[in-house]
């Protein structure tokens, strides 16, 4: 297939670049270097090569396999990937070869990546998971610290204050063999590991909790996710939630999305918009994903125990989940927390370079 100059800013494409990794952190300088490189189709089983001194590569769609794992869509890599081939579905890699980059451009490239690579680092589960019988760990001290300081005059209001709770801290795609308490102290969390937290609040309040399950369309969820994913994906998947008892009924109390990612899904459904508060008070259960799909709120099924699930195996590794938050992360400025390190970065450099010459 003949080579597609990046120069010629196909919105497309573009789109696709802005929503990598890289793009997000290149943080406004996305079009300029894009513009430097090209992108290149590869049919499946076709060979990526490898050109230029320093190549920097960033897959736009499709998916790349090689002898050390797979690199999926905002996903980058550098020469040292030389084995790569395009499995399962055309490819489009966007590749810069570094002779056709300025100073600048590459002291920006430089930030980016190092800004990149210290947010997968931070998100990177440790290398030995607990016992997903452990996850719900209501008794942990900090759990029940945390639990008594959300404690309020009634069931409802206490179920409720938890819910705001969990609610506010940022949703994020992640692995999700994860204990409650550790979820506390990372501050971030996707279905899973937000519910997992809130089960386990609730429960340390003295309130009868358990988990709701109900299967999601790809096509509502992939809001969230940049364009490139969705190939990837099945055609639902199963959403988790939080449900308490109330006056003797099971109310659902739906923490997983917090405003900024709600606020996507309002592009696709804005007649939501006066949900965006969560509200819980008995008689009212708070589950939007039910509520999209005009649902009985009440039909729900309640089990104490999500163990095997969060338990399996992610086919994803951290640089996957890393490229599939960029579009949440971007929403919330949450890569912008890296920048005054990069910042420092670059001045040294600078500094460096009038040394030099």
């Amino acid at each position: 297939m003949p080579n597609l100059a990046a120069e010629k800013f196909n919105p497309e494409l573009l789109s696709l670049f802005r929503d990598s990794t890289l793009g997000l952190y290149l943080d406004g300088f996305e079009d300029e270097i894009f513009a430097r490189g090209r992108v290149r189709h590869l049919a499946p089983g076709a060979h990526l090569e490898m050109t230029g001194d320093a190549p920097l590569n960033v897959v736009l769609d499709g998916r790349l396999a090689g002898a050390r794992g797979w690199y999926g869509p905002g996903n980058h890599f550098g020469a040292d990937q030389n084995d790569l081939l395009a499995v399962d579905m055309p490819a489009r890699v966007w590749s810069l070869d570094s002779q056709n980059a300025s100073r600048e451009q590459h002291r920006v490239i430089a930030k980016a990546l190092i800004g990149a690579d210290a947010a997968e680092l931070a998100a990177t589960p440790p290398e030995h998971l607990p016992d997903p019988e452990t996850l719900c760990n209501h008794e942990h001290p900090e759990i029940r610290r945390q639990a008594a300081r959300l404690r309020r005059a009634t069931p409802a209001s206490t179920a409720e204050a938890i819910l705001k709770f969990v609610h506010a801290m940022p949703y994020r795609f992640g692995a999700w063999q994860e204990r409650a308490s550790d979820t506390l102290v990372r501050g971030v969390g996707m279905c899973t590991t937000k519910t997992n937290l809130q089960v386990a609040l609730m429960r340390a309040a003295g309130l009868e909790a358990g988990f709701a399950e109900i299967p999601i369309s790809t096509s509502v969820l992939g809001k969230l996710m940049p364009t490139g994913w969705l190939a990837l994906q099945r055609p639902s998947v199963r959403h988790y939630f939080g449900a308490v008892k109330l006056g003797g009924r099971w109310h659902g109390a739906d923490a997983s999305y917090d405003y900024a990612s709600y606020r996507i899904f309002l592009e696709m459904f804005p007649w939501m918009a006066p949900r965006e508060e969560p509200v819980l008070t008995e008689g009212s259960p708070y589950i939007p994903s039910m509520e999209i799909q005009h649902l009985d709120l009440f039909d729900i099924t309640v089990v104490p125990s999500i163990a095997e699930e969060m338990g399996k195996r992610s086919r994803f590794l951290t640089r996957h989940f890393e490229a599939l938050n960029t579009r949440v992360d971007r929403a919330r400025g949450a890569h912008l927390k890296w920048r005054p390190g990069l910042d420092q970065i670059a001045q040294t450099s600078a500094q460096d370079d009038e040394v030099r010459a």
